[in-house]
């Protein structure tokens, strides 16, 4: 019999504690930080770019996730269907040749926006190519009445929103404007049809202006398409626009996606509503809750109850919460993200040139216990025209690049016992085996200085477990299922690992099989050297449930070494 990992514990050099141990104390631990250390070898933190019409180019995508990206985002609101399957073939493309590459399978995970319901003012009196100029201290009055719907005025503005008279006095308005900055409103009277609103900041308005409306409950009430959503196909979205919901959907199950984005979440309605939708075929598809208005931050609990995680704009959430309590906001959702075991994915500022100034932002959101970061990287700057021969493709490498660096640092310095798992979660009883298994398991690399977790895993639940519990080692998850792979790199510390190999008839046989593939891997990647401790967790059978095994095993420096 070979193991291919197995060194005699009674062989081991004696036990070395960690070289600066635990402090007792937040204030101790930032003390004793060295800033000469270098960062964390393994980039814990997930990093999602956007893919659009200025990076379609396979090549340019697979620049971009040889530079870190782990998650792409497709923006369907702004693209129509055939743009929508030309961008996903160009990421297929991007993720087969940068695979081919490293000899292994990359998991990239894929994340679509689907468009919700949206208040639009209307047409106005001059006709499409129109523009109004509200100023600022002035009065303008909002309706519903439809005799205004495409004659709207610099006095009167049709909205298509049932409830616009259900707002109170004080209540604010957002328009989008088409010059710089958004049209603020304040309502100052509530009639039977309309309200009547002051302009604090002015702006132009053109026809079918986007509405935000403040502190006031939107309809998310599907409008359900003449065809269920069995019945549409791939090709038939592809033959006309998204006009529905149920044809998005529809589209991200056709072309595999794996989360969703649904905008203005604001009760767990929402999200059960796109879950209908989904159905039996996208019942494996992520769905997260994009935190825009107070009343999504008010029912965060109910709505964390129901998403599979939380996205969050910060650019956005400020128009609806003061901008000096954004802070606040976002320490207490992280928390709460963290608290359960959930995904948060946090939009952070990312200058075009060298993230200097976002140094802090960053970092801060990374030590709060954001899973993934949203970077918006920009390819139409002006610097094209000032600086002869600039790339914007390589800019946005470099950023994406130098966030890396970023949360790798951060990673390095976060204080351990502030984090849940190590102190609360490991005190607590545990509801359910699998939970007190994975928990085990972490304080079991905690103890013996592991410098990796590796878990066998089918549909993720270990894998996120392990990452509930936060480990301060990486999790490998080796899984057969392709889009559980791409799926785990939601969940910070998990680098899935897809498993392709031939089933093994014996499970010990296929057990050793899949560590052995784990191993070759964590070696690749230099997670793993000769002699270093790693904890494996398993399943006594095949199956989902068996969870139930937890292993201290140290590397070797050879292939295999024979066992008498």
């Amino acid at each position: 019999m070979a193991l291919p990992w197995h060194i005699p514990l009674e062989a081991l050099p004696p036990f070395k504690e960690k070289e600066r141990p635990i402090e007792t104390s937040l204030l101790k631990h930032y003390c004793g930080l060295n800033i000469h250390e270098n960062p964390c070898e393994e980039l814990q933190t997930g990093l999602l770019c956007e893919i659009g019409i200025n990076n379609k180019e396979p090549a340019t995508i697979q620049r971009l996730i040889a530079s870190g990206m782990t998650v792409a985002r497709l923006n369907m609101r702004d693209l129509e269907p055939d743009a929508c399957s030309q961008l996903l073939q160009s990421i297929r493309q991007a993720v087969y040749n940068y695979s081919a590459e490293l000899e292994y399978v990359y998991p990239l995970a894929l994340l679509v926006d689907v468009r919700g319901p949206e208040i639009i003012t209307g047409e106005l009196k001059g006709g499409p190519e129109t523009t109004i100029e509200l100023k600022e201290r002035e009065m303008i009055r909002l309706t519903i009445d439809t005799s205004w719907r495409e004659s709207g005025t610099v006095d009167c503005l049709f909205v298509g929103y049932d409830h616009l008279t259900d707002l109170q006095t004080g209540d604010i308005i957002f328009i989008d404007s088409l010059s710089t900055s958004k049209i603020k409103l304040i309502v100052s009277e509530v009639g039977d049809d309309s309200i009547e609103c002051s302009i604090a900041v002015g702006g132009i308005v053109g026809a079918k202006m986007p509405v935000h409306i403040s502190k006031v409950p939107h309809e998310i009430s599907i409008k359900k398409a003449n065809k269920s959503i069995e019945s549409i196909s791939y090709s038939d979205s592809l033959e006309q626009p998204f006009e529905h919901i149920e044809e998005q959907i529809a589209f991200a199950i056709a072309s595999d996606i794996d989360g969703i984005l649904v905008p203005n979440s604001q009760t767990p309605q929402d999200i059960r509503s796109v879950r209908d939708i989904l159905s039996e075929r996208g019942k494996h598809i992520l769905v997260f809750a994009c935190i825009e208005t107070v009343l999504g931050l008010d029912n965060l609990d109910n709505l964390l109850a129901e998403a599979d995680g939380l996205y969050v704009d910060r650019c956005v959430l400020s128009t609806d919460l003061p901008v000096e309590k954004i802070f606040i906001a976002q320490k207490n959702i992280l928390a709460k993200c963290n608290y359960i075991g959930k995904p948060c994915i946090f939009k952070a500022v990312l200058n075009e040139q060298i993230p200097t100034l976002c140094v802090n932002d960053i970092a801060n959101i990374v030590i709060d216990g954001a899973d993934v970061l949203s970077l918006e990287l920009h390819y139409d700057s002006p610097l094209k025209k000032l600086v002869p021969g600039y790339d914007a493709v390589k800019m946005a490498e470099h950023c994406v690049a130098a966030a890396a660096v970023i949360c790798r640092h951060a990673e390095r310095i976060i204080w351990r016992p502030k984090v849940y798992g190590i102190t609360d979660l490991m005190q607590s009883s545990l509801e359910e085996p699998t939970k007190a298994i994975g928990v085990t398991a972490v304080e079991l690399a905690m103890r013996s200085c592991a410098v990796v977790i590796i878990c066998l895993t089918n549909s993720g639940r270990t894998a996120k477990i392990l990452s509930h519990a936060k480990p301060s080692c990486p999790i490998i998850a080796v899984t057969r299922a392709c889009h559980t792979a791409r799926q785990l790199r939601f969940w910070r510390g998990v680098r899935a690992m897809h498993y392709f190999e031939a089933p093994k008839g014996a499970w010990p046989i296929e057990v050793d099989s899949r560590v052995h593939a784990a191993l070759n891997y964590c070696k690749a990647k230099r997670l793993l050297r000769a002699g270093d401790a790693y904890v494996v967790v398993t399943g006594s059978r095949r199956g989902a449930g068996y969870c139930d095994t937890i292993r201290l095993l140290y590397a070797s420096a050879r292939e295999t070494v024979p066992v008498e």
